[in-house]
C-alpha cells in the first residue's frame, strides 16, 4: 500500500525562509532547559531523542552540547542549511512530524519547540508514537522573550495589527494533543525563565522572524520593521538584558502504549 501524500505546511510556514533571520533573532535555550527535558522525559546521556520542526537549530544545538544523540527534522531547505552547520549535516533530515523519516521505537524522546501547533495532530501523534521506544516522551516548548518596558505595549500593538489567523494563538492549549492522548501518562507542565541581552538590530530581527511578518510583502513588511526600529530607537534601545519564558509541556508513553493507537479508559 502507498504511502498517503506529504502533508502541504501551513502558508504561514513559508515566512520561515529567511533562516539567517529567524536564526539571528529567535532565543536560545540553556542547560537548564535541557536538564528540566531530560529530568522529565528519563533520557539518559547519550539517549537518541528526535527534535521535530527543528528549524535553525538552537533548541538541537543546546541538546547535542548536553550529550544527547539528536536527530533533527525539518521541511525547509533553508533552515535545514543552516541546522547542519550546527549539529552536522549527518544529523539532519528533511521530513515533517505527520511522515517521520526514522524507524519503529528509534529514540526515547521527541521534542517541538515553537512548532507543535504547526502539526497535524491526527497524524502526527500516531507517528510520534511508533518513532517512540517504551516509556519515550514528548516535550513541547514555546519561548517568548519578556519585555516589560512601557514601550512594550506599543511594540505589542504595532506587531499584532497585521497577524493573521495562527495556530498558536487559538483557544486549543499548546498540549491538548497529549493531554488528549490516552497513550500518554500525565503531563507536567513547567516554566523555565533565563535572561538574555538583545541588541537593537537583534529585537529587530525577532519581529521580522514571526511568520505573519515575514509572509506580508516586501513593502509592508519594510515598514513595519522601520516602524520596529524607530520605536526602539525612540526608546533609547540600543541593547537590552531581559527575561526569556520557556513553557515546557512534557509526558510519557504509558505501559503497553508503545506504538499503539490511544485507547479509552
Amino acid at each position: 500500500m502507498s504511502e498517503p501524500p506529504e502533508p502541504a505546511l501551513h502558508p504561514l510556514v513559508s515566512g520561515f525562509v529567511d533562516a539567517e533571520t529567524y536564526d539571528r533573532g529567535r532565543p536560545r535555550y540553556s542547560a537548564e532547559v535541557v536538564r528540566v527535558l531530560s529530568d522529565g522525559l528519563g533520557l539518559a546521556d547519550g539517549a537518541p531523542v528526535l527534535e521535530l520542526g527543528a528549524g535553525a537549530g538552537a533548541l538541537s544545538g543546546a541538546l547535542l552540547a548536553s550529550g544527547l544523540d539528536v536527530t533533527a527534522v525539518e521541511p525547509l531547505d533553508s533552515m535545514r542549511s543552516v541546522l547542519a552547520l550546527k549539529i552536522g549535516d549527518e544529523r539532519v533530515l528533511q521530513g515533517v512530524a505527520e511522515q517521520i523519516p526514522l524507524p519503529d521505537g528509534s529514540v526515547d524522546g521527541v521534542l517541538a519547540a515553537d512548532a507543535f501547533h504547526w502539526f497535524d495532530e491526527q497524524r502526527a501523534l500516531p507517528e510520534i508514537r511508533r518513532v517512540l521506544t517504551a516509556g519515550g516522551g514528548v516535550g513541547i516548548l514555546r519561548t517568548l522573550p519578556v519585555l516589560d518596558r512601557p514601550w512594550a505595549v506599543e511594540l505589542g500593538a504595532l506587531v499584532t495589527r497585521s497577524r493573521q489567523e495562527h495556530p498558536a494563538f487559538g483557544d486549543r492549549g499548546a498540549a491538548a494533543a497529549l493531554e488528549e492522548d490516552a497513550a500518554f501518562g500525565p503531563v507536567l507542565e513547567q516554566t523555565v525563565t533565563t535572561t538574555r541581552t538583545s541588541d537593537r538590530e537583534g529585537l529587530v530581527a525577532w519581529i521580522a522572524s514571526f511568520s505573519w511578518i515575514a509572509t506580508l510583502d516586501a513593502e509592508e513588511r519594510g515598514e513595519l520593521l522601520e516602524s520596529v526600529d524607530a520605536l526602539l530607537r525612540r526608546n533609547g534601545v540600543e541593547q537590552l538584558r531581559h527575561d526569556v519564558r520557556h513553557q515546557i509541556w512534557m509526558a510519557r508513553l504509558r505501559p503497553q502504549a508503545h506504538g499503539s493507537p490511544p485507547r479509552g479508559e
